[in-house]
């Protein structure tokens, strides 16, 4: 499947692509091209003219799209090769050599020479692509049907569709781009796949006719309307939905929508840093379909290109970063569901999937911002109970408002104060009561923020992933005006951590911020068995600790929750808050840790019937860590702790103080002495000087000499 290496096939493809492509330009009226991709085809024009040795050395040629050129793998003793193929071998880890394609030599491939193989920078990334599409379902999917139809937007020179058709020989592979490309890509998989049929669109509704018995549809930009007619099982893009406007990207996943494709595969940046024309990448896909990040590798594909590292730095994942993303439709944004705001659900269905409890007290002047946040979900499908604990200011106004403008929200109000522990374990059972058939439950607070896509990309984590039992987005913190603090995220999930003992591991050592993932989607089943809210101190701490033990812990690497910041928790304030004066249970003032450690030997290694089953000398082990970590954590936040820190800094600087003094007098001694000495001896000098000097002024000197 290789082609003719020498190009004598190339040139009868080139002929056939070139043919098509001054067509389609002289048929469009104009692109409706960036400013970046603009520029870009304006360095490629001499390609509707190439000669014979241009189109034998075609993949040279490419790097107008790429970046990369034949010269970069020549080696240099820089280290880049053994960095390079570092990478391929983490990849072959992770997806095994099933899912590798090697770089063609057709048409001048070329790259590194590893075991007989031709290997780039772009080989790594399509490689990369399959193996994140194979870990996100996608792969398995498509390769299930019989004749799947996948469409490439901005497949460039073609070589993913050649790595892709590959794998799928029976597939439909349809290429979306810019006539000008397909002087690389027709001519390329023409190359490549001697005996493919290939299809070009041509104009009016009948553009695509024969489209079944194709290898390779190719249909210009300016056509893609076409493709809504296709079945399509799968759309993907690598690396130019960053270059495009934000109305393009829109546009694109409108169209899959309206086709009925059930999955989308996105390797992009939210934003490429020359691309002043879009937002956001995943906010534009996120209209019509559940985004769920995929994790490969740690580092982004073009770091297989540069010099190895000198030392390994984790840092935050930013904009800039590139993501392997898998959407699956939005059944609101399938063909013929009713749809609004940008394919949400327009009204709750019967039996939602998701139910909210918000507690409520003395906030009225946050709780409509908080309020109209989640009335603005892009999941729309969800109930929300709002549960007073007889506020005294102006909060049973606001809610009973919503509550009577949106049939979502259901709104009551104790007659007596319950205490946060009461209050939070009755919301999650209304909330349950209420939508009987929900499988996600969240609190929410009176006093936040969420970003429109905050419950969608919550519930499309879950659904990805069964065994995960929370998911929560990172958290941005803002002050009471709202305005954002700079505080860095809290980071901490349980992904790749496959058992318990290896979740607790983690979440004994690692796990901070149960605030944060306390606010998390659940799986109410999970939550249940976890007991809700128990009466004890640190309630949510323990609430976390017992779904770390049910399954995993997700974190989506997304700003969409901002968290507006109260007065500093305490241990000691929440004896006062979490439940009334005089109604503690026993116990209720010892160390959380301990409380919580009886709590999950009663509830857990001791119950006959535990819902998860270890032996009891596990329990002892896993309890021990807890114990020790968890108690040094709980100490160190204590008075007595910062009393003791307090001592020991005095100490320090007592002993600091001593040793200064102790190296100035021993400097005073050794130094200052000396020269004190010296100073007497000249003033006893000068003092004899003097006395002598004033005897011979009064001649005394003169008369004693005299009389001698």
């Amino acid at each position: 499947m290789s082609g003719d290496p020498r190009g004598a096939a190339g040139a009868t493809a080139y002929q056939q692509a070139r043919d098509a492509v001054l067509r389609f330009t002289a048929e469009q009226a104009e692109t409706d091209a960036s400013a970046y991709w603009t520029e870009e085809l304006e360095n490629i024009d001499y390609l509707i003219e190439a000669s014979p040795l241009i189109v034998r050395k075609l993949r040279h040629h490419a790097f107008h799209i790429t970046g990369i050129r034949p010269y970069d793998y020549r080696s240099k003793g820089d280290g880049k090769r053994e960095h390079f193929e570092a990478r391929l071998r983490a990849l072959l880890e992770l997806g095994g050599e099933g899912l590798c394609v090697p770089e063609s030599p057709a048409l001048g491939g070329f790259g590194y020479t590893i075991d007989g193989r031709l290997f780039n920078v772009d080989t790594l990334k399509f490689f990369e692509v399959l193996v994140g599409m194979d870990r996100g379902g996608v792969l398995p999917a498509v390769r299930a049907k019989e004749r799947p139809v996948v469409c490439e937007i901005g497949p460039g020179w073609g070589g993913f569709a050649y790595q892709f058709k590959t794998l799928v020989p029976g597939a439909t592979y349809v290429l979306v781009d810019f006539p000008e490309l397909f002087l690389f890509s027709a001519t390329y998989l023409a190359t490549v796949f001697p005996q493919a049929k290939l299809l070009f669109a041509g104009p009016g509704e009948a553009g695509l006719e024969g489209w079944r018995d194709a290898d390779f549809v190719f249909v210009p930009q300016t056509r893609a309307a076409l493709v809504r007619r296709l079945p399509l099982d799968l759309l993907v893009n690598m690396v130019s939905f960053q270059e495009m406007t934000d109305a393009q990207v829109r546009g694109y996943a409108a169209l899959a929508a309206s086709a009925g494709c059930p999955l989308l595969y996105s390797l992009n940046r939210e934003r490429s840093p020359y691309n002043t024309e879009i937002v956001s990448v995943s906010d534009a896909l996120a209209e019509h379909y559940r985004l769920t990040e995929v994790p490969v590798l740690e580092t982004d594909y073009t770091s297989a290109s540069k010099k190895p590292p000198k030392a390994v730095r984790m840092t935050p994942r930013s904009e800039l970063g590139y993501r392997h993303v898998v959407g699956r439709l939005d059944p609101s944004a399938a063909p013929g569901a009713a749809t609004a705001g940008g394919g949400s659900q327009a009204v709750p269905s019967d039996a939602p999937r998701v139910t909210l409890g918000m507690t409520l007290y003395n906030n009225a002047a946050h709780l409509p911002d908080a309020i109209e946040s989640l009335l603005a979900q892009t999941w729309r499908d969800f109930t929300l109970v709002l549960l007073d604990d007889a506020s005294s200011d102006g909060t049973e106004a606001v809610a009973r408002r919503y509550a009577a403008q949106d049939p979502r929200v259901t709104y009551v109000r104790h007659a007596q104060r319950q205490a946060m522990i009461a209050t939070w374990r009755e919301v999650a059972e209304l909330a349950a009561a209420r939508t009987p058939g929900a499988e996600y439950f969240a609190w929410v607070s009176d006093h936040d923020r969420w970003h429109p896509r905050w419950l969608a990309r919550l519930v499309s984590e879950l659904d990805a992933d069964p065994a995960a039992v929370l998911a929560y987005p990172i958290t941005r913190r803002m002050d009471r005006t709202g305005e954002e603090l700079e505080k860095g995220p809290r980071l901490f999930d349980t992904d790749g951590a496959a058992d318990v003992p290896a979740r607790w591991r983690r979440f004994c050592h690692d796990g901070v911020g149960s605030g944060d993932m306390v606010y998390g989607l659940m799986r109410i089943a999970a939550l249940k068995r976890a007991g809700v809210f128990r009466r004890v101190l640190r309630p949510d701490r323990l609430l976390i600790t017992e779904l770390t033990l049910q399954g995993g812990i997700r974190q989506v690497p997304e700003v969409l929750w901002f968290r507006r910041q109260s007065a500093g928790t305490s241990v000691e304030r929440q004896t006062k808050t979490l439940v009334l004066a005089g109604d503690e249970p026993p116990g209720f003032n010892t160390p959380p840790w301990l409380q919580h450690t009886l709590v999950l030997w009663r509830e857990y290694a001791a119950s006959p019937a535990p819902p998860v089953v270890l032996t009891r000398w596990q329990w002892v082990g896993m309890l021990a860590r807890f114990q020790i970590t968890y108690g040094w954590r709980h100490f160190r936040k204590t008075s007595a702790s910062h009393a003791i820190g307090r001592g020991l800094d005095r100490l320090v600087m007592a002993r600091k103080l001593t040793k200064h003094y102790f190296h100035h007098a021993v400097y005073n001694t050794l130094v200052g002495g000396r020269a004190l000495w010296g100073r007497t001896r000249r003033l006893g000098r000068r003092a004899v000087y003097e006395v002598l000097t004033l005897m011979h002024r009064l001649g005394l000197r003169g008369r004693r000499e005299a009389a001698k």
